[in-house]
Order: C-alpha cells, then sequence, then structure tokens
C-alpha cells in the first residue's frame, strides 16, 4: 500500500506526529523547530518544513510559561562558543532532541567559556549530544534557576585532551532532575573534575545516569553549603582516577537518600574512602575498587 505524504506535515490535536516513537509533549503553547542544515533565522519556525537555525533563536521566539516546546531536528549541529551562545531564559520551555546515538543534535564546545545556561525556572534539555571540542571548557551546563530537568542527554569529549571541567553545576537553585543522562570523560586523562556539582541546592533528584571516565575529584560532587531531600539513586559510576576515586564525594551534611547507586573505581584503598554520603541515609549502595572483585555495601556499618 502507498504511503500518503502530508507536505505540511501531521498533527493530532496540535501535537507534531512524528515518526520513529519520537515522544513530543503535549503542549496549548507553540511547537518551534530548529536544524542548522535547512534552517533560517528568517523563517518562523512553526513547522518542520520551515525551521530556525539556532536553539537560542528559537528560545527568542517562546512565550515565558506557555509551555512552548522547541523539537530540535535529527542532525541539528551548533557551537557553544561562549556563555551566550544557548541562554535558556524563557520561563516553561522544553528543548527537545530528535534522533539516536549520534543522529542526536550535537552541541560542540569549541570555547573553554562556552557554556549552556539554563537561567529560566521549569525548563528542560533532552536527548541532545554535549561535545567537548577544547581543553577545559569551564562547564558544561549552568543550571541558574529552580526546576530544571536535564533528562537523556549525553556528555562526550571530542579528541584527546579535550574535557569538561565541571559538565553540570547547580549552585543555589532547587528542584533540579538529573534523570538517565551519560556523562563520559577521557579516561587515563587528567582534566576533568567532576560530572556533577551541586552546591547550597534542595530537592535534587540524580537518578539513572551513568558514569564513565576519570574525575579528579568525584563524578558527583557536593560543596560548599549544604542541601535538603537530595536524592542520589539507581547511578552507576567508573572512576579511573588513582589518586582519589571518588564517586560521590559529599563533602557537607547534605540530607536525603543515597539508594541502589553502583560504583567502580581504580583508587586501591579502603572502599568506604571513595563514598562520602554526607549525611544521606544510604540504602544498598555497593562499591569495587579493584577489578575481578565484587562490589561491598557501603557504608559497611549499620547504625543502631
Amino acid at each position: 500500500m502507498d504511503l500518503t505524504n502530508f507536505p505540511n506535515g501531521v498533527s493530532s490535536f496540535g501535537v507534531p506526529v512524528l515518526g520513529g516513537g519520537a515522544q513530543i509533549p503535549v503542549t496549548t503553547g507553540k511547537y518551534l523547530f530548529v536544524h542548522s542544515g535547512t534552517g533560517n533565522n528568517g523563517y518562523d519556525g512553526r513547522d518542520a518544513t520551515r525551521p530556525v537555525a539556532t536553539i537560542d533563536y528559537a528560545v527568542g521566539l517562546c512565550d515565558a510559561n506557555k509551555g512552548d516546546v522547541i523539537i530540535v531536528m535529527p542532525g541539528h549541529a551548533e557551537n557553544i562558543s561562549g556563555a551566550t551562545s544557548l541562554v535558556v531564559d524563557k520561563a516553561g520551555v522544553q528543548i527537545i532532541g530528535l534522533g539516536h546515538g549520534r543522529n542526536r543534535p550535537v552541541l560542540t564546545f569549541t570555547n573553554t567559556a562556552g557554556s549552556i545556561e539554563m537561567d529560566a525556572a521549569n525548563t528542560r534539555l533532552s536527548n541532545m549530544v554535549l561535545f567537548a571540542s577544547v581543553s577545559a571548557v569551564v562547564v558544561g551546563v549552568n543550571v541558574d534557576a529552580d526546576n530544571v530537568t536535564l533528562d537523556g542527554n549525553e556528555f562526550n569529549w571530542d579528541a584527546t585532551g579535550d574535557d569538561f571541567i565541571t559538565m553540570v553545576d547547580v549552585d543555589a537553585f532547587d528542584g533540579c532532575s538529573i534523570l538517565n543522562n551519560r556523562f563520559i570523560s577521557e579516561s587515563a586523562a587528567a582534566g576533568a573534575a567532576e560530572a556533577i556539582r551541586l552546591d547550597d541546592c534542595h530537592f535534587v533528584r540524580i537518578a539513572g545516569n551513568q558514569f564513565s571516565g576519570q574525575w579528579s575529584d568525584a563524578a558527583i560532587v557536593g560543596e560548599g553549603a549544604a542541601g535538603v531531600d537530595l536524592l542520589i539513586a539507581d547511578n552507576v559510576i567508573y572512576n579511573a582516577d588513582t589518586t582519589t576515586g571518588n564517586g560521590i564525594a559529599l563533602a557537607v551534611a547534605f540530607t536525603g537518600l543515597a539508594v541502589g547507586n553502583n560504583i567502580g573505581t581504580l583508587y586501591a584503598t579502603d572502599p568506604e574512602s571513595t563514598f562520602d554520603p554526607g549525611s544521606l541515609l544510604c540504602l544498598e549502595n555497593y562499591i569495587a575498587n579493584a577489578v575481578d572483585e565484587s562490589g561491598t555495601i557501603v557504608p559497611t556499618v549499620l547504625s543502631t
């Protein structure tokens, strides 16, 4: 049976119907399309045949708190060269990448000062690839507002010597959700300090993420001022650093739960030294600190 061609796309109750099982949220706001190859910032971005060229431009077309959704099309590519390259400053906007693997939108950091600024509340960045293509990118994503969600993204490096010092920084804002992302740094190479840094933030969820590489501080770091109701759950962490090897290091007394995390490290010392939960309650967290051995539950001393 022949397929029917709809040149202007198909929608159901206003929601674009896209192939490949893409999950686009229902909204009463606008849908805006972005693609670097076919896009033009002279377009209105309202359908896939007339996308705009950059995500930041699409953010500027959004209305705050109306539920607008930016759909970044497969194969989109753009450079993040400064702190103003991508500023998400419209509250309630969701930015969703389409595609799988390297067919997803790729944002390449070409300058140490390049960063994605999540500056408005209730915003979301989903299913994107973030590449460090230069040494010592200071921060990949700055979370500068409450209730920001980062989900399904991949943080990675381009060539030997390229790295993010900090991949995600959450400093003095609450309600952040960091879910089902991949954080990858270069193993056996100095440069990356931490994947996620927390400071003075409350009600944060870090769950279902994979961390693989080498971080001189830890994959997840808490420092500065503590927060309450932190949940760190079901993460898989591998840190190849042999001098500190921390998987989770909360130097200050965050409260909440650490549940079901699995940590592997090449720091061959007491496994408990590679997991500092601050003041979190701990349930079934495992650490292995050498190859060919089974993980042990940490902390090993149970409260009475």
